[in-house]
């Protein structure tokens, strides 16, 4: 059973620390990247595998078996906001924190590459370390995945995790099936005719027509939706007009729908898309309906699950392990599952006597105490993996 040593865990919580006080947005974690291969550089059985990007970094540890290669993935960017939390570590940029505990996330790896190098003849094969740049975006996993991600790199199975500060350090959520939401966000702009707002007859009234649309949306989840499909229609921004007597030309609207069922969400799209042709068409509007990219639904499937909570009974006390949860919240880690099979796991990181925030929180704490089971359970994962695996 692999246990990372206390002069270790002290290591990697100073980095956690020097990362969360110099907090980088998505796609400009520089600092950050090179702190990341400063700490991997020491190790001579890991090597640096180079993409053309600025930020992030993928490290494979070298082995020199032809077992099955596992990947564990970390984000590290952070939130554009300023910092409520009182740490001693807290923020020194008053526009930005890491509200979503990826620094967090960023030493639990360095933590994995430490104790598997360390313990390296007991894989059977190599080990992949992916510090993803920009999740916040949801952009990073897209990216590795388009550059070449797994055509340079083997990799036959993937884990990721995250931190989930309203339950307690020590305990892990160890879900089968839908675990994050799959989303998409959208805008519509609603094109038409504006006059005086005198003369209705020579208009073509967009904001009545996005008005009607708004309404008509509304309807998806309670008239064509299964309720037990857990899925959110949300229109969250209107905007159109400036004058009190002039009808404007067109309105924008943009939205988001999510859902943890993939064949709800392509319901749902379907069924807003004819909303707005029908309705634009019945105001004699024009219409424009433009797309984030999709983000997959983060499902742990039912092998893994078996697996996994079988590995990680042996690391922890089954009082520790919660088997549900769920949120609608999305994870770009999904698009790494749509290439290989993997799992998705939640660790607690509350702690009693700090302030207890959902994620993105200016007040968010994430518990130093947390690294400690996140490095352990994933570092017995991987080692029970390759033999189960292989």
């Amino acid at each position: 059973m692999l246990r990372i040593s206390n002069q270790d865990l002290k290591i990697i919580t100073d980095i956690r620390h020097d990362i969360h006080k110099h907090p980088e947005k998505s796609g400009e974690e520089f600092r950050t990247t090179e702190i990341i291969r400063n700490y991997i550089s020491q190790f001579k059985d890991i090597e640096i595998i180079e993409f053309p990007i600025k930020t992030g970094l993928v490290a494979r540890l070298k082995t020199g078996k032809n077992g099955k290669v596992i990947a564990i993935r970390s984000d590290i960017d952070a939130l554009l906001q300023k910092e409520e939390t009182e740490v001693d570590y807290k923020s020194l940029d008053d526009k930005l924190m890491h509200a979503c505990g990826h620094d967090y996330h960023t030493a639990v790896n360095l933590g994995l590459v430490k104790l598997l190098s360390s313990n390296k003849k007991l894989l059977k094969g190599d080990v992949v370390f992916i510090f993803q740049r920009s999740e916040e975006i949801t952009k990073g996993a897209k990216e590795l995945i388009d550059l070449g991600l797994f055509e340079k790199v083997k990799i036959d199975y993937i884990f990721g995790f995250h931190n989930w500060p309203l339950i307690d350090y020590g305990k892990v959520i160890v879900k089968k099936g839908a675990l994050m939401s799959t989303k998409t966000n959208f805008k519509i702009k609603i094109i038409g005719h504006g006059q005086h707002g005198s003369m209705p007859e020579l208009n073509i009234d967009p904001i009545v027509c996005a008005s009607n649309i708004v309404m008509s949306l509304q309807t998806i989840i309670s008239r064509n939706t299964n309720p037990f499909d857990n899925t959110v229609l949300s229109v969250n921004s209107i905007n159109g007009g400036s004058e009190d007597n002039l009808v404007v030309d067109r309105v924008d609207l943009s939205a988001t729908i999510r859902s943890l069922s993939e064949k709800s969400l392509e319901n749902s799209i379907k069924r807003m898309e004819e909303i707005v042709e029908y309705t634009a068409k019945s105001y004699r509007c024009k219409y424009k309906i433009e797309y984030e990219d999709l983000i997959p639904l983060v499902y742990n499937p039912e092998k893994m699950y078996e697996f996994v909570l079988k590995s990680v009974l042996k690391t922890l006390d089954k009082s520790n392990i919660i088997r549900d949860g769920q949120t609608m919240a999305s994870e770009d880690f999904a698009f790494y599952m749509k290439k290989v099979p993997g799992f998705f796991y939640w660790f607690g990181s509350g702690e009693e006597g700090h302030n207890k925030e959902a994620l993105h929180s200016r007040k968010f704490y994430c518990s130093d105490k947390a690294i400690k089971t996140a490095v352990e359970v994933i570092a017995n994962t991987v080692i029970d993996g390759q033999d189960y695996f292989n």
